[in-house]
């Protein structure tokens, strides 16, 4: 019997996972360095632990991770990393932390999404209203998933954020539409 990718990262989980004990402070992704010649555990590994670990949250690391994926190619580029380590293995690293990420989110409880979306939009500065308004209105979340992503699962992500902005949208406005 054939395990899909999902049971497969489940199965591995406790070895894999990127678990912060406390939720950090913002800081400037594109200020870590990527000098270190040969990072211990791979690249990726390098990536999660110098860039994505300093951000709140899965969702809010998976929206980086694809800010920093090209929309015609599907090709993960980072100012440095791509520069410094070249752009195949910059590619590989950012796109199997994107995966992970996502595989991640797909176990996340839908309460889980909607604290995630507080913290991403405190995390922005953005104004929550306009926030929520924006992202119902264009659904750029739907360009957040991995492109190797399984059709099923892409659509529970999506279904996940769009309840969570709808209990967000809930809270903020006291049940008065936006």
């Amino acid at each position: 019997m054939a395990i899909s990718p999902e049971q497969r990262w489940l199965d591995s989980r406790a070895s894999t996972e990127i678990s912060p004990s406390e939720i950090l402070s913002p800081i400037d992704p594109s200020a870590a360095t990527f000098k270190n010649p040969s990072p211990p555990g791979g690249l990726a590994e390098y990536v999660r632990e110098t860039v994505l670990e300093a951000l709140p949250n899965d969702l809010t690391r998976m929206i980086y991770l694809a800010s920093l994926r090209d929309c015609n190619s599907g090709m993960y580029l980072h100012p440095e990393l791509s520069n410094q380590r070249g752009i195949q293995a910059a590619h590989g690293a950012l796109r199997a932390c994107h995966e992970q990420v996502f595989r991640r989110l797909l176990t996340t409880r839908l309460a889980e999404y909607v604290v995630q979306l507080h913290e991403y939009i405190r995390y922005t500065r953005g104004e929550i209203l306009t926030v929520l308004k924006t992202w119902k209105s264009l659904q750029a979340y739907r360009a957040t998933v991995p492109v190797s992503a399984v059709a099923t699962s892409t659509e529970l992500y999506f279904l996940n954020v769009a309840i969570a902005l709808e209990v967000v949208d809930r809270q903020t406005t006291g049940g008065q539409q936006s």
